[in-house]
């Protein structure tokens, strides 16, 4: 009798287990869920940057998943000459060690680096190598919004360059949105024809991050958070995420029974707690990322948590924070554009309410709101939590990558 072959993915990216970035630990619940299904997964990384700096064996096995862990520069990912030459030196190292190997399978290539999928391209020229692009950030437009670059220079050009490269050579482009869907399919010159493109969402492991009473949260206790009404802000702290809003509504809600929190870090971070200092605002405060292993309890340690883009930004990014609080039964609070993604979720899901970035007045309106109505973010709560359930689940995402994947063997 002959054994079925099983299937074999590549997951190609900067950020993979034990990383605490988002998409680290999002790729690692993908390879999971892939080798419960069956697959061989292989993941091509480095070593951690979110998190505990920490070097780790080249090669190692995590619960079934063959991790191999490349050269990469290793420096500060806050500074811009940092993070560029992290994302150089591993975008060289993994494409001399997958050119030469022999990877059978399709490569997930996820855009980080923001040019990280030029080596599929180059891959599928060189050895025929089939990938899949998964597009978390669009680059170069994120950086130009964000104001990294010109958008007339030569850095621009040659990038989008690169970049509809990369696009219109994969086998299939993942995309997290609608909105992005529109914008990767411009860039792939099929502006009516999408088969290759497809919206999956990002998830969180439901059975991992669920509702529990702070009465019962052993992180609120460790914090001194029993008595507080808690708005939290966890994850990366960084240049797409208006959180100056958030310190200016902090400054009007200046009251001993409210604490901001902010639970990550990232390219803001100095800066915000600069503001902090200044101002005198002593209910904000700062952790640094948590273990996995804190994450079912530092989720669910609010009473309301925020996710907050600045203008421009949607579309180009998802906040995967964003199904993180869903699935921690929170009301969601959003400082995104209204109409747009992030903000139809919410409104279809009654699970929060959206203001508008720039909006400090609008936004300390809407937490002196679920302050004094407990029912409504019990209700709000538990509504994003059902939505979850039925759209965003682990389960289901990981099924959609199976049957996207499986047919490119």
């Amino acid at each position: 009798m002959i054994r079925e072959k099983r299937p074999r993915v590549n997951i190609v990216s900067l950020y993979f287990h034990p990383d605490l970035s988002g998409t680290g630990q999002l790729l690692t619940d993908l390879a999971i869920g892939l080798t419960e299904l069956g697959c061989d997964v292989y993941a091509y990384t480095t070593h951690p940057t979110f998190g505990p700096r920490v070097r780790l064996k080249g090669f190692d096995v995590y619960q079934g998943i063959r991790i191999h862990r490349l050269p990469s520069a290793q420096r500060d990912k806050d500074s811009r000459i940092g993070r560029v030459l992290n994302e150089v030196t591993f975008f060289v190292s993994a494409l001399w060690v997958l050119l030469t190997t022999r990877t059978a399978g399709p490569l997930l290539i996820v855009s980080h680096p923001a040019f990280l999928a030029f080596a599929g391209y180059l891959l599928a020229i060189l050895k025929g190598q089939r990938y899949v692009y998964l597009v978390h950030d669009v680059f170069p437009d994120a950086a130009v919004t964000l104001g990294y670059i010109s958008p007339n220079g030569p850095v621009r050009r040659i990038w989008d360059w690169i970049n509809r490269l990369s696009v219109r050579n994969a086998a299939r482009v993942v995309v997290l949105c609608e909105s992005m869907k529109g914008i990767m399919m411009k860039k792939g010159d099929s502006p009516t024809g999408g088969e290759r493109f497809h919206v999956i969402h990002n998830w969180v492991d439901e059975d991992f991050i669920r509702p529990l009473e702070r009465s019962r949260n052993q992180f609120v206790r460790e914090h001194g958070l029993e008595d507080k009404f808690v708005v939290l802000y966890s994850g990366n702290i960084g240049r797409s995420q208006d959180l100056e809003t958030v310190i200016a509504a902090a400054e009007r809600l200046r009251d001993p029974e409210v604490v901001f929190l902010f639970i990550g870090d990232g390219g803001k971070r100095q800066k915000l707690e600069a503001l902090v200092r200044e101002r005198g605002l002593d209910h904000v405060r700062f952790l640094p990322y948590q273990p996995r292993e804190v994450l079912p309890f530092s989720l669910t340690c609010a009473d309301v948590s925020l996710v907050a883009l600045e203008k421009g930004i949607e579309g180009l990014s998802m906040p995967s924070k964003l199904y993180a609080i869903l699935a921690s039964g929170t009301p969601v609070v959003a400082l995104v554009e209204k109409g747009l993604d992030v903000a139809r979720i919410i409104e279809d899901a009654g699970c929060g309410r959206v203001v508008n970035p720039d909006d400090a007045s609008a936004l300390v309106e809407v937490l002196d709101g679920y302050r004094a109505d407990r029912e409504a973010r019990a209700r709000d709560g538990r509504r994003g939590r059902e939505y979850l359930e039925a759209h965003f689940s682990r389960r289901r995402a990981v099924h959609e990558y199976y049957e996207l994947l499986r047919p490119l063997q």
